[in-house]
């Protein structure tokens, strides 16, 4: 099951069950509405509806969560399979902090994605890479290829900032290495923190080099698209 956004409700019965969803279909990949009949209440918390898509005409389980008083539950509207389109990135703000046109063609790459408009979904990922390697990097790169901007951010940016930072925090005189000293004095708070902590260490240790080898692996075997006119028949 995934959630639905709200805002992908085109419109609602007397009760707010939703009436209407427009959406990616994840059967034809196509953004289409997809029209509720009834509902069928199951129990007291949930109620179930087959959708069917205006396009393909396929459908997918439709469930929303309600209230104690059978009302439907804010963010509470999940389907299965789940729509085709993508949900931002996690951590997407810190994007928006560092620059509001980066955040907004990100945001451009996404529609695009979802609206199943490929082609102009690539060259926008690709105008927001270059805008993001030009961003990080002196004004004297910014004119050069994107390849090379790449290339040269690992020399102008010191990607071990943050191993050094955490080192700061647990060493003994640290933030959180001084708490060490006396387990009992530890609070929620604090193991939150401690646990985000190293669940971010683990990402970018980890995760991030895992990902790269597989994301790599699954470019290196991808299809390669034919070329219009290229003769090839």
């Amino acid at each position: 099951m995934q959630l639905v956004q709200d805002n992908l409700v085109q419109s609602r019965f007397s009760n707010t069950f939703p009436r209407t969803v427009e959406m990616i279909c994840p059967n034809c990949l196509k953004e289409a509405v997809f029209e509720a009949k009834t509902w069928q209440e199951h129990g007291r918390q949930l109620a179930a509806s087959e959708l069917a898509c205006a396009r393909c005409e396929q459908e997918i389980l439709f469930v929303q969560l309600l209230e104690a008083d059978s009302t439907r539950k804010e963010g509470g509207l999940f389907c299965y399979p789940g729509p085709a389109g993508r949900e931002p990135m996690s951590g997407v703000e810190h994007l928006q902090s560092l620059s509001p046109p980066l955040a907004r063609s990100y945001e451009s790459a996404l529609k695009l994605y979802n609206r199943a408009e490929w082609g102009a979904t690539a060259l926008t990922v690709r105008h927001l890479l270059a805008g993001l390697a030009a961003r990080l990097l002196s004004e004297d790169k910014r004119e050069q290829s994107l390849t090379q901007n790449l290339e040269a951010l690992p020399k102008e940016m010191d990607l071990s900032r943050p191993l050094q930072d955490i080192a700061q925090l647990l060493a003994p005189s640290g933030a959180f290495g001084r708490q060490f000293e006396d387990e009992a004095t530890i609070d929620k708070v604090s193991a939150d923190l401690l646990l985000e902590l190293a669940e971010q260490l683990i990402s970018y240790l980890v995760v991030l080099p895992g990902t790269m080898t597989d994301l790599k692996g699954r470019i290196a075997t991808a299809p390669i698209p034919i070329r219009r006119g290229s003769g090839v028949g």
